[in-house]
C-alpha cells in the first residue's frame, strides 16, 4: 500500500477536526440532581472540555460525591447516597442546540440541565430512567 493512500484519510481527519475546533464555542451548563448516580452523554459532534481560563468549576454534594467521570462524550456522577448536588461542566459544540441523553439512578429522582438560556428537566417515568433531551445553550 502506497503512504500517500495512507495518509490521505489521516490528513482529511485532521482537517475535518481542526475546521470543527475553529467553529465551536464553549458553553457552560449547571447540573442539578438529587439522585445517587447521573450520566449524560453527549448525542451530536459537541464534546465535554476541560473550564476555560479563569472560569470556575464547583461542585456540591450534601451527601458526599463519590465518583465524577467525565470524557468528551459522557459524564457519570455518584453520590454515596441520594440527596442535591449540584455541578458546573463545559462544553465545546458548533451549535447552540445540544442533543443530550439524560440518564438518572431511580423513578423517584431527577436531573436538571441548564444553561442560562435554556433548562431540561429530567423526570421521566419510565423503567431504564434515561430520556433523549435538547438544551438550548447561552454562551459563555
Amino acid at each position: 500500500m502506497s503512504p500517500h493512500k495512507i495518509l490521505l484519510p489521516i490528513y482529511v481527519t485532521l482537517i475535518s477536526s481542526v475546521a470543527l475546533a475553529e467553529n465551536s464555542n464553549i458553553y457552560a451548563l449547571t447540573v442539578e440532581t438529587d439522585s445517587n448516580i447521573t450520566s449524560i452523554e453527549i448525542r451530536d459532534e459537541a464534546e465535554f472540555v476541560i473550564p476555560p481560563d479563569n472560569a470556575p468549576f464547583n461542585m456540591t454534594s450534601k451527601k458526599g460525591a463519590k465518583v465524577f467521570t467525565i470524557s468528551q462524550k459522557k459524564i457519570v456522577f455518584e453520590q454515596v447516597t441520594r440527596g442535591e448536588a449540584e455541578f458546573d461542566i463545559y462544553v465545546s459544540t458548533p451549535n447552540q442546540v445540544l442533543g443530550l441523553t439524560v440518564c438518572k439512578g431511580s423513578r423517584l429522582s431527577y436531573t436538571l440541565v441548564r444553561s442560562d438560556e435554556g433548562k431540561h428537566k429530567n423526570d421521566v417515568d419510565e423503567q431504564d430512567y434515561c430520556e433523549k433531551a435538547a438544551l438550548v445553550l447561552e454562551l459563555y
